[in-house]
C-alpha cells in the first residue's frame, strides 16, 4: 500500500494477503489495515475458489486445524465469501483474455462482481489487467 492510499469501500482478497497475513509474512501489516478495514466500515469479499487456496495452503504449512481455523476468523471478520455461481462468467473472460492461473481469474471476476477493488501480492497473473482496481500490498514474494 502507498503511502497516503486511502482504503476503498469494497475490498476483494486474493488468497496471496490473507496467506502473508495468517502466516506473518512480509507484508502481513499491510494486510492487515485492510482486514480492519472490513472489521469496521468496508465491504469485504473473497472468492470461494481463493477461500480454498487459503485452506489448502495453510493446511499444508501449519495442519487442519489452523486452516479451519483461518477460515472460521476470515467469516467472523466480515469477509464474505462469493460462490462460483456468479463469478465463473466474469472469471472465464479473464482467464481467456490474460491467462492469469484460474484462482487468480476467479479473484478478478470477484472484483468485477462486487465493483471492488482487488488487493494481491507480488504476482505476475495480474500484470496487464485494467478492467478492475488493483492493489499489490507487497511488490516481492515472500
Amino acid at each position: 500500500m502507498t503511502d497516503g492510499a486511502e482504503i476503498p469501500e469494497t475490498i476483494v482478497f486474493d488468497a496471496e494477503p490473507l496467506i502473508a497475513y495468517f502466516c506473518n509474512e512480509p507484508g502481513s501489516d499491510t494486510v492487515e489495515t485492510y482486514v480492519d478495514a472490513v472489521e469496521g466500515a468496508a465491504d469485504g469479499y473473497i472468492s470461494a475458489i481463493n477461500l480454498a487456496e487459503i485452506h489448502y495452503l495453510v493446511r499444508a504449512i501449519d495442519g487442519a486445524e489452523r486452516a479451519d481455523a483461518v477460515v472460521d476468523v476470515l467469516e467472523e471478520s466480515g469477509i464474505r465469501r462469493v460462490d462460483t455461481e456468479q463469478t465463473w462468467p466474469p472469471a472465464a473472460d479473464f482467464k481467456f483474455r490474460y491467462a492469469p492461473a484460474l484462482g487468480d481469474a476467479f479473484a478478478l471476476g470477484t472484483a468485477a462482481h462486487v465493483d471492488g477493488m482487488l488487493l494481491v501480492g507480488a504476482d505476475d497473473g495480474y500484470d496487464g489487467v485494467t478492467d478492475v482496481p488493483i492493489t499489490r500490498f507487497r511488490t516481492e514474494s515472500a
